[in-house]
């Protein structure tokens, strides 16, 4: 490893320590409470909500994709999820694991939401969505996670918050107690050895570099104290080889430390099929069904204190391409699963098909995504000043969330 003085310095003064590619620390005096943990999961570049929950015995769902859409009979058919203000709904086959946590109760499903936007960029809407945006709405230089974080009561940690380093850590723009890093074995023995001595030389002064640095060592000490000292455990069998399941197993392996994580992110791209969709979806709902489901069944008995969302930027359009694909429309689904979660039922309105309640040809934006991420916020990490992360948005909670016991 090639490890520079402006590697360490690069964004040191704001507050985010860089170490290494792939690993990204910044730090707070003091330790904040132990509480339940949220994991917010990116599907970016735009997942077909209507190819992962379809409303297959809709005809005007037929009408608009003869050749894509999800059957509720036949090969290939859906599986049958529930019956939602009359409309019978199914999942994508490939996502039988998502189906299955619905069944057993542990996965709730948000129709027609997403970003209030008129916007079809991918990468405008995204960063909304990461902090927190809607039209017409001045930009914040924050993160929406970021501003949870801050409005907190508890100060924060070390290890306040974890990202998967691929993007998805613009929520947490502006917080500082949140690392980044591959696996456990990088963060382990990136900073040891003669790189730490020489990053010691380097700063044994009070600046602010100076501390930042130091805390880095001391961390990194403390996650190689805290892995040794855990039980070896054979690899979760359930894991793919695909790009989810490499995020979510080195995270899995984070949490199980209990070193006070509060939020994680991470990203799961390659959702963006204008053409060869009906062979291109189904590997992506299936690698994110049994990723989760990995994930969920690694973390053991932590997996009480751990709840999952689900969001894209925003979803397709109703009627199917020429090339056997769908461009960019505006609402999708959401997804709610995990601890504390009123699993196996939907919430939200589902507007139907008809052109009257279409945006443009789109699903519209019936949920605002910050409604459902409000009532998250409060209910699973007890925000009292929500005012400050979603000041536009009035608490109005769905019922998808347990409060804390």
């Amino acid at each position: 490893m090639n490890l520079k003085r402006r590697t360490l310095l690069a964004a040191a003064g704001g507050g985010l320590l860089g170490l290494a590619p792939g690993l990204r620390i910044a730090f707070a005096d003091e330790p904040a409470q132990k509480s339940d943990v949220i994991v917010f999961l990116f599907l970016r570049f735009g997942m077909d909500g209507l190819s992962m929950v379809a409303p297959s015995e809709d005809g005007i769902y037929r009408s608009a994709r003869p050749t894509i859409g999800v059957r509720s009979s036949g090969p290939g058919a859906g599986l049958f999820l529930d019956t939602h203000e009359g409309v019978p709904f199914f999942m994508n086959a490939a996502a039988s694991r998502l189906h299955q946590m619905f069944v057993d109760k542990k996965l709730a499903i948000i129709h027609a939401a997403g970003v209030p936007t008129q916007n079809r960029s991918h990468f405008e809407t995204q960063e909304m969505a990461t902090h927190g945006l809607a039209d017409n709405e001045p930009n914040r230089k924050t993160g929406w996670l970021a501003r949870h974080l801050l409005a907190k009561a508890d100060v924060l940690g070390d290890f306040e918050a974890v990202s998967d380093g691929q993007g998805v850590t613009t929520t947490l723009d502006g917080a500082g107690g949140s690392i980044s890093f591959n696996n456990l074995a990088s963060l382990g023995s990136v900073l040891q050895g003669r790189y730490a001595d020489a990053i010691t030389a380097m700063h044994k002064g009070n600046g602010l570099y100076d501390v930042s640095a130091q805390k880095a060592l001391r961390a990194a000490v403390a996650v190689r104290e805290k892995a040794l000292s855990m039980p070896l455990e054979a690899p979760n069998p359930n894991y793919t080889y695909g790009g989810l399941s490499a995020v979510l197993r080195p995270l899995a392996q984070v949490l199980k430390l209990d070193i006070g994580v509060q939020i994680a992110t991470a990203d799961f791209i390659g959702w963006d099929h204008h053409e060869y969709q009906p062979t291109a979806f189904p590997r992506q709902a299936q690698e994110l069904a049994d990723s989760l489901y990995a994930f969920t069944d690694d973390l053991g008995p932590m997996a009480n204190r751990v709840t999952i969302v689900a969001m894209t930027e925003f979803g397709r359009r109703v009627r199917e391409n020429a090339n056997n694909g769908t461009d960019h429309g505006s609402g999708s689904v959401m997804f709610a699963l995990g601890a504390g979660v009123n699993g196996g039922k939907f919430y939200g309105q589902w507007p139907g098909l008809g052109s009257g309640t279409l945006d443009r040809g789109d699903l519209p934006v019936v949920t605002d995504y910050r409604r459902v991420l409000s009532e998250l916020l409060v209910r699973r990490q007890g925000q009292k000043n929500l005012d400050q992360v979603f000041p536009t948005v009035p608490y109005n909670p769905l019922g998808i969330f347990r409060p804390l016991s």
